[in-house]
């Protein structure tokens, strides 16, 4: 049985169906859930390198300007989390919601450690054999480099290929 559980999504349409798949994980027993979206770190303004579901996001950046390309990453990170985190409310599940920047592999990795998980949650792109050869697979990195099972929803979606 999985207690705590990362949650890696990244706004794809398959984010529907690893916040199905965590939910079929956790069914019927209390559990900690902690949905990760990881963005580019130049997205994030303040000083901090991560958000907290609960903080306010400053919009506004140290220098007194405003970055619209930065509020929009941000906004859709923060919409993926709070959907996410609103489908998985139940009573015996306990649901946070992080926004992180920087490279995929390496913070759920590094987020996986510190929340101390049982299993992490993602989902899989199918990629081309070109875009193999382009793109890393997040999900294979993640997978040797886990300390802890990683669960991979493999559900195909249009826009994924």
């Amino acid at each position: 049985m999985f207690n705590t559980i990362l949650v890696a999504l990244d706004g794809s349409p398959q984010s529907l169906a690893v916040i199905e798949l965590s939910r079929k994980v956790t069914a019927g027993h209390p559990a900690t859930i902690h949905i990760l979206c990881v963005v580019d770190g130049a997205y994030l303004l303040p000083e901090e390198n991560y958000f907290y579901l609960e903080e306010q996001h400053a919009t506004e950046a140290s220098d007194g300007l405003i970055y619209p390309p930065a509020d929009r990453e941000y906004q859709a990170a923060q919409e993926t989390v709070n959907q996410a985190v609103g489908s998985l409310r139940w009573e015996n599940c306990k649901v946070s919601g992080l926004i992180v920047g920087g490279e995929p592999t390496q913070v759920i990795i590094q987020q996986a450690a510190r929340l101390k998980v049982d299993l992490i949650v993602m989902g899989h792109r199918h990629l081309s054999s070109l875009k193999r050869w382009v793109e890393h697979s997040i999900v294979k990195e993640v997978i040797d480099l886990a300390a802890c099972p990683v669960l991979v929803e493999n559900e195909e979606t249009e826009q994924s290929c």
